[in-house]
C-alpha cells in the first residue's frame, strides 16, 4: 500500500469503527490530528480478560438483572457464576433483514427492553472500553479523551466519525436501527449533526481494507485505488452457523441421556466455537474430543452413540465435517462466481473462518478440483478482529474508488405535458391541470439520477431540477421527498407503469423550505409563487446522502442530509 498522508484538517478529531459481532466483537480508533500520519490502534485487555492483553476481540455477551438492569456486558459476565438473571446473546442476529433469516437460538432480552435498547447498551459498553483504553495507554490520556471524546466519528459494522460495520446484504430499516441505538448508547445527539457522525462499512470492504493496511495483500493488490468488479454477496452460512449445526445435531444425540440440558450444550457450544472448531484440520484422527461437562462425568448409553471419559465428549469426525459442509459449499460457489475466468485473482479469507485450517484446505481443494487455481489465504486469526482495524482503514483511506450500480435510482415526480412527447400523449388519462398555475402534468413519471451498471466514483453527486408547487401566496413548504430504486430490466424507463412492479422505495427525507424562497411568477392563470429547487443524492460510499438545495437572495441553502444504507452497489 502507499503510504498514509499526514491529516490536513484543520481540527483534531476521533475517529472509531465497532465491529459488533454475533459471538464478539471488537473496536479500533484512530486520532486526526492536523499534520501527523494516522496511526490505527485496537482495543485490547477488555475488563474481565486483562489475562489476555493482546486479545483485541470481546465475547458479544450482556447480563441483566431479572427487573432488567443492565449488570455486566463481555468477558465480565463470565465471573458472575451462577448468579441469577438474564443473559444476552446473539441478539445482533434479530437486526436481519427477514430474507437472511436463519435458525437460530432464541435471544432473551430483559423486560421493558427492545432490541435496540439492548444493542444500544453494548454499543456504549464497546465506546466506554475505547475510553479506557485510550486514558490507559496513551501518554496524557486524560487530556486526550477530554478534548476529543466529543468529535467523535464512527463507522459501525453491523449494527466513531464513528464508523459502523454492518454485513453485506443489510438494508435501510437495519442502518436506521443502529443509529437509534447508538443515539440510545450515547455514542452520539439525538440531533441531525450527531447521527450525521455515524456511517457504515460492509464487513467485506472493511476486511479488504484491513487486508491492505496490514501488507497481506501487498502482492495482490498493486494499485491503491481498486474498481469493484462486481457487486458483493451475502450469504447466511458463516462460522456461528457451524457451530449452530454442530450443538443442534449433537443435542439430537443426547436426548434421553443426563447431558441434554441447557447448561451441558452451553458448554459444548462454546468448546466448540473457541477450540474445536479452530483446530479441526485436514488428516485428523477419526474421534474428536469435546468438553461437555465436569473431569468427574463419565458416561456411555446403551447404544454407543453418546460417550464421555472425564467430562470429554467423543465425537466422529465425520459430525465436525458435516457442520462445516453448507458453509465451504457456499464459500466455494460464491468464489467460482465471482472469480469467473479471471486471471492472476487472490481471495483471503477473514472473519471467524479464517481461523480454521479446515476451511482453507478445504476451499482450496475444491477450487482446485474444479480447475481454478488461484492464491487462498486467510487473513485473520483467532484473537484478532480484522473488521474493527479495517474500518477505521476504511474511514481513513477509501481504497475503493469506484462502485458499479446494481439497480437504477431516481425520483417519482410528475412532468409538465409536451404534446410533442409521444409517452406524454399515450398518457392523457395521467393528465392533471393545477388551478393554482394552469400547468398540465403527467403523473407517474420517474426521473432517472443513474442508471444500473454505471460505474460510479466514491462521493459521485446527481441532481435533478424541481419546481416545487403553486401557491397564491408566498408560504413554507414542507414534504417528505422518497428516493426510489428500479430493478427491472428495462434500459431506459420514463413512467412507473412502464413496470410497476418493478420499484421500491428506498428512504425518505424531509425537506423544509422556508416562504422566503418563493418567487413570483405568471401563469395562465395569473400571478402564483414557486420555488425551484435541486434533489441531490451522493453515491459511492456504502450509503445514499440525498438532500435539497435550493438559492434564496443569491445564496445557496439546503436541507441537513439523510443517509440511507442501501445495497447499490
Amino acid at each position: 500500500m502507499h503510504p498514509r498522508l499526514p491529516f490536513t484538517g484543520s481540527k483534531s478529531l476521533l475517529a472509531v469503527a465497532i465491529d459488533v459481532g454475533t459471538t464478539y466483537s471488537g473496536a479500533s480508533y484512530t486520532f486526526l490530528v492536523p499534520g501527523e500520519v494516522p496511526r490505527i490502534y485496537d482495543v485490547t485487555g477488555f475488563k474481565g480478560q486483562e489475562n489476555r492483553e493482546s486479545n483485541t476481540k470481546v465475547p458479544s455477551v450482556l447480563f441483566y438483572s431479572e427487573s432488567g438492569e443492565l449488570i455486566a456486558c463481555g468477558a465480565e459476565t463470565k465471573r458472575l457464576g451462577p448468579r441469577k438473571g438474564i443473559r444476552t446473546e446473539w441478539f445482533k442476529l434479530e437486526l436481519r433483514p427477514q430474507s437472511l433469516r436463519i435458525d437460530t437460538p432464541q435471544v432473551n432480552l430483559p423486560p421493558g427492553r427492545t432490541i435496540i435498547d439492548v444493542f444500544g447498551d453494548f454499543l456504549k459498553y464497546m465506546f466506554d472500553c475505547v475510553r479506557d483504553h485510550i486514558i490507559n495507554t496513551h501518554v496524557d490520556g486524560n487530556r486526550l479523551w477530554s478534548s476529543l471524546k466529543g468529535t467523535a466519528q464512527f463507522v459501525l459494522r453491523t449494527p466513531m466519525l464513528t464508523v459502523q460495520s454492518h454485513p453485506n446484504g443489510w438494508g435501510s430499516l437495519q442502518q436506521g436501527q443502529m443509529r437509534e441505538a447508538a443515539v440510545k448508547g450515547h455514542l452520539v445527539p439525538n440531533t441531525a449533526g450527531g447521527r450525521e457522525r455515524i456511517e457504515f462499512v460492509t464487513e467485506g470492504e472493511a476486511s479488504f481494507h484491513w487486508c491492505i493496511d496490514q501488507a497481506i495483500a501487498d502482492s495482490a493488490l498493486k494499485w491503491t485505488l481498486e474498481e469493484e468488479q462486481m457487486a458483493p454477496e451475502c450469504a447466511v452460512a458463516g462460522s456461528i452457523t457451524v457451530t449452530d449445526r454442530f450443538v443442534k445435531a449433537t443435542q439430537r444425540k443426547l436426548r434421553g441421556t443426563p447431558y441434554q440440558d441447557n447448561d451441558s450444550m452451553e458448554t459444548l457450544r462454546e468448546e466448540f466455537d473457541d477450540e474445536t472448531k479452530c483446530l479441526f484440520r485436514e488428516n485428523g484422527d477419526p474421534e474428536v474430543y469435546i468438553r461437555i461437562g465436569g473431569r468427574r462425568d463419565n458416561f456411555e448409553d446403551e447404544n454407543g452413540l453418546c460417550k464421555i471419559e472425564f467430562g470429554l465428549l467423543e465425537v466422529p469426525r465425520k459430525d465436525i465435517v458435516d457442520a462445516f459442509e453448507p458453509s465451504v459449499a457456499a464459500t466455494v460457489d460464491a468464489i467460482r462466481k465471482h472469480i469467473g475466468g479471471q486471471r492472476n485473482a487472490h481471495v483471503f479469507l477473514v472473519g471467524g473462518f479464517a481461523a480454521s485450517p479446515w476451511m482453507l484446505s478445504e476451499t482450496r481443494r475444491r477450487l482446485k478440483a474444479s480447475g481454478i487455481n488461484i492464491e487462498v489465504k486467510r487473513a485473520d486469526s483467532n484473537t484478532a478482529k480484522a473488521v474493527a482495524h479495517g474500518g477505521v482503514a476504511f474511514y481513513l483511506d477509501r481504497n475503493i474508488a469506484e462502485r458499479r450500480m446494481r439497480h437504477t435510482y431516481g425520483v417519482s415526480l410528475c412532468p409538465g405535458y409536451e404534446p410533442s412527447n409521444p409517452e406524454h400523449r399515450a398518457r392523457t388519462h395521467l393528465l392533471s391541470t393545477d388551478s393554482i398555475s394552469g400547468i398540465t402534468y403527467v403523473t407517474g413519471g420517474f426521473f432517472t439520477l443513474v442508471k444500473k451498471g454505471e460505474l460510479v466514483k466514491v462521493d459521485s453527486v446527481y441532481r435533478q431540477n424541481v419546481q416545487s408547487s403553486p401557491y397564491r401566496r408566498p408560504e413554507a413548504t414542507s414534504w417528505n421527498q422518497h428516493i426510489q430504486k428500479y430493478n427491472g430490466i428495462r434500459d431506459k424507463v420514463t413512467f412507473t407503469d412502464m413496470d410497476p412492479n418493478a420499484f421500491e422505495d428506498i428512504g425518505w427525507f424531509r425537506c423544509d423550505i422556508p416562504a422566503s424562497a418563493m418567487t413570483k411568477r405568471t401563469g395562465k392563470n395569473g400571478a402564483y409563487y414557486a420555488v425551484s429547487f435541486e434533489i441531490v443524492i451522493t453515491l459511492g460510499t456504502v450509503e445514499i446522502k440525498a438532500h435539497v438545495e435550493w438559492e434564496e437572495n443569491g445564496v445557496k441553502k439546503r436541507t441537513p442530509a439523510n443517509s440511507m444504507w442501501e445495497d447499490y452497489y
